[in-house]
């Protein structure tokens, strides 16, 4: 039975049901009906777009489902399903595996593209509905309908043991589970998104901060091929030294001592059984800043499992072997300049914080990144500080993925964002701030101060939301015309050969530019370090 008659059926059900007075409003509510394979779907109806939230893609991962791969949901609960209400963050509850969709009303002639939004948070915090990233007005103004689904955190998302890797011989690591969750909803995203008007075959993977991180993990984990046909990688690193399975046994072992779970034989059964608050919140968490190490603090990251994450991500990027699609990539002129940097040091950094920051972080290589980055250039310790982790952590790595990315002749976008917006962070572009721009929202509470977006937020707003648009129709962000400033893709220079290594920049004027940051880049190109951000110091 198509989804036209379904509609159909429904509507005149409701039309014999319903008294005459009642029924226009009705109408509007059947308008965004759908079906897919676990049964009707309605959506909320917002005149040029409709929403669908907390809609079930995967069985909730508890009990004997805590940390095992996704599996397929069962029939949906009611038919039809009332997709009008968020469901439960995965730092609430771990029936949490629901994804949100916002697409155009009333349903596209022609498939359109699909961008599926991956969530912020630090593998730890945040979930699909977050509101800097409510996709309603891009999906209205854009015609691409955008998906944002949850996925597991913390410690239920990715923790790594050696008794989970030993519990199933056809699978034999742990960890990522929150990983396997995206990618069961990029295939909830193949199987369904036609339904809501969708192209299943045009789909664009994106996200910033962890859901950057998680892009990248995505581009070269082998399971995840054919599922997403482009890119966008906003303020993450895939490039940095990430955990391996092995490395992050210590941190389950300790999670399992925490929780008493002592017996070697039964530590899965007793993991299991404890409550998902207490699996969450018994490590005290690392906080994601500028900190020096505590072996008390936990931080949750995928891991390289050798299956999931087959190697280092960077020697993938490096030796070809990623998914070669279409990429974005940019980051925020002064990403470490708000909470990376304030929340170890809320009373601002001294001269001596700095050094000993230094020395902590990068061991005997601190004489190097300090004659590099000495506090004198800087107005202040904080601002240095700041900086050496904006370029080491963020944007040089994200030149080298760009370059690997070029270098297998696949296109590749470069940006900065430099918008200032004072209400909101005085005088820089952080880390985020982005966001609320690209999906045009305003900043509000809690997230950010309040501010509506002005006329000159607007502007940009529309720049950026057709780039973004363009790319995820096309593969490439540009138009014919000489309304926007063109984007050249990145191409890594060849000894002093100019034009190359493009980048835009997003800021009350759009402008061209190249080269970024080309000299410190080339200072941090022989490190691999791990996160600059984590409990552990980047240079062991």
């Amino acid at each position: 039975m198509t989804q036209l008659i379904r509609r159909s059926l429904l509507l005149l059900a409701v039309m014999i049901a319903v008294p005459p007075l009642l029924t226009h409003g009705m109408d509007a509510r059947v308008s965004c009906l759908v079906t897919i394979a676990t049964g009707d779907v309605q959506g909320s109806d917002g005149g040029p777009s409709c929403t669908f939230l907390g809609i079930p893609y995967a069985a909730p991962p508890v009990s004997a489902l805590r940390w095992k791969p996704p599996q397929p949901p069962g029939p949906l609960a009611a038919s039809p399903f009332n997709a009008t209400a968020l469901g439960p963050s995965c730092t609430a509850s771990e029936s949490c595996l629901t994804l949100n969709i916002w697409a155009p009303n009333p349903l596209p002639a022609t498939p359109v593209p699909v961008l599926v939004w991956l969530h912020t948070g630090g593998f730890v915090a945040s979930n699909g509905g977050f509101p800097p990233h409510n996709g309603k007005r891009f999906a209205e103004e854009t015609g691409v309908i955008v998906v944002a689904p949850n996925y597991r955190l913390g410690a239920l998302g990715f923790l790594a043991h050696s008794a989970l890797a030993l519990e199933d011989p056809s699978h034999a690591v742990s960890g990522n589970y929150g990983l396997m969750d995206q990618r069961f909803a990029l295939q909830f995203v193949r199987d369904n998104i036609a339904s809501f008007g969708g192209d299943p075959n045009n789909v664009t993977i994106a996200g910033t901060s962890a859901g950057a991180h998680s892009v990248g993990m995505h581009l070269v984990s082998p399971a995840s091929a054919g599922l997403f046909h482009r890119a966008i990688i906003q303020s993450g690193t895939p490039t940095i030294r990430w955990p391996t399975e092995s490395e992050s046994y210590a941190q389950g072992n300790a999670l399992a001592t925490a929780l008493g779970c002592l017996d070697s034989s039964t530590v899965l059964t007793c993991l299991r059984g404890k409550p998902s608050a207490q699996v969450l919140s018994i490590l005290t968490l690392g906080s994601e800043a500028v900190v020096e190490p505590a072996p008390n603090r936990a931080v949750w990251t995928p891991v390289v499992d050798g299956i999931e994450i087959p190697d280092q991500p960077r020697l993938l990027f490096e030796s070809g072997l990623f998914h070669q699609v279409p990429t974005m990539i940019g980051f925020m002129r002064d990403e470490s300049a708000g909470p990376f940097v304030t929340r170890s040091f809320p009373f601002g950094v001294t001269l001596a914080q700095y050094d000993a920051w230094l020395t902590t972080e990068f061991g005997p290589n601190a004489p190097a990144v300090q004659a590099a980055y000495p506090a004198a250039d800087f107005p202040l310790p904080f601002d240095a500080m700041a900086q050496v982790v904006g370029d080491g952590h963020f944007v040089c790595e994200g030149r080298r993925v760009a370059r690997a990315i070029s270098n297998n002749h696949t296109p590749v976008y470069f940006y900065s964002y430099d918008y200032i917006i004072d209400d909101v962070f005085p005088d820089r572009a952080i880390h985020g701030l982005e966001g609320n721009i690209l999906f045009g929202n305003n900043y509000a509470l809690p997230q950010f101060p309040n501010h509506p977006l002005n006329p000159a937020d607007q502007a940009l707003h529309a720049q950026m939301a057709g780039y973004w648009a363009r790319f995820a129709a096309t593969g490439n962000p540009n138009i014919d015309d000489d309304t926007v400033v063109h984007w050249q893709t990145f191409r890594e220079p060849q000894g002093q050969g100019r034009g190359a290594n493009r980048h835009i920049v997003f800021d009350a004027t759009i402008r061209s530019d190249k080269r970024l940051r080309e000299s410190s880049c080339d200072f941090w190109e022989p490190y691999f370090l791990r996160s600059m951000l984590g409990k552990v110091p980047a240079g062991q």
